[in-house]
Parts: C-alpha cells; sequence; structure tokens
C-alpha cells in the first residue's frame, strides 16, 4: 500500500472538499454564529468508461486488493497538470499560506499542488519569485525549506468511503464502475 489508481480512463469526476464548520442560529433574531473547526478533506467520486472483460479485470483487482476501507491507493485528477515550479520556506502543520523561494514561478489560483502525500489548491495568484501562496485545505504537516512543491499530476493519498463496493455487467460484457473515496488522513 498504497496502491496506484488503474490506468483506464474516468468518464466523470465529482470532487469536492469538506469542512467542518458549525453554525448556530437564534430562534428569535436569526443572528448566526460560525465556528471553523480544523477539519477539512478531499471527497471524490469517479465514474470509470465502459470497459470489456480484460480491462475490467485490473479494476476489479485494484477494488478488492484495496480491502474496503483498509487499503490506501493515490490518485490525481488527470485535467489538472501544469509545468509550474516551486519551493516552499519552511511552514507549520494547520497552516493556509507559506512563502515561497526566490526562484518559484507563477502560480494561478485553482492550481493543484502535491506537497508529501496530499493535494491542495491555491486560493489565489501568487506572482514569479519569493511571494505567498495560499492554499486549502490546510497543511496536513510540517514542511521544511525548500521543498518542492509538485503541479504535474499532483496526486493524494486516499481510502474508498464504504467497505462495500461492486460493479455492473451487462449481456454485452461491457463493465461499469462507479465509487466514491475520501482523502486518507
Amino acid at each position: 500500500m498504497p496502491l496506484s489508481f488503474p490506468s483506464v480512463g474516468i468518464s466523470n469526476l465529482n470532487m469536492r472538499l469538506k469542512r467542518s464548520v458549525a453554525v448556530s442560529e437564534s430562534p428569535f433574531s436569526f443572528d448566526q454564529q460560525a465556528y471553523e473547526h480544523q477539519g477539512a478533506r478531499w471527497e471524490c467520486e469517479v465514474t470509470l468508461p465502459p470497459l470489456n472483460y480484460a480491462e475490467a479485470k485490473a479494476v476489479q483487482a485494484f477494488i478488492v486488493g484495496l480491502k474496503g476501507r483498509s487499503g490506501t491507493f493515490t490518485f490525481g485528477s488527470p485535467l489538472h497538470t501544469s509545468t509550474t515550479t516551486a519551493s516552499v520556506t519552511s511552514a507549520a502543520i494547520r497552516a493556509e499560506s507559506f512563502t515561497t523561494t526566490a526562484g518559484s514561478g507563477a502560480i494561478a489560483a485553482g492550481d493543484y499542488f502535491q506537497l508529501g502525500d496530499y493535494l491542495y489548491m491555491a486560493t489565489a495568484d501568487k506572482a514569479s519569485g519569493a511571494n505567498v501562496l495560499s492554499f486549502q485545505p490546510p497543511l496536513r504537516a510540517a514542511v521544511t525549506t525548500t521543498t518542492a512543491l509538485d503541479f504535474t499530476l499532483p496526486k493524494s493519498l486516499w481510502r474508498l468511503s464504504s467497505n462495500d463496493i461492486g460493479w455492473s455487467v451487462d449481456t454485452a460484457s461491457i463493465y461499469g464502475f462507479t465509487f466514491a473515496f475520501i482523502e486518507a488522513l
């Protein structure tokens, strides 16, 4: 572990960042108070394209090999890749921004990057050079000086959302797979 996600293509991808935020509302004035807890994680549902028997065997072996929620795998959206390069100065766990080193390239809001085993998204544009990069979710672990950010097909560490997983097959032996997973923290 972790396993590699099968290379069979993706037909549909739904991704979201789930946050742990509590809101209390007065029943009299409807005034609200929000409290942002520390929890935040990526969640995803993937539908694979129709697969023939030979292609489906690799996906079945992958799913069964995960042993439900106990196994982990790496996955990233194939549509999010960049040739940007950047390194970070040190940052503490749970940080939501850090300063990049002088040789770092420009980064656009919405760009994904990988740091360690986890996926992050830039939430504001950052000019090239030593500038502050704001991102979400908060850092999973502290980073040291000159740690490189990976913008080339960035991935995260995931686990299935459920122990129950299956697939469909029709009379033409075409297989269908849809499954949900969450970031493995």
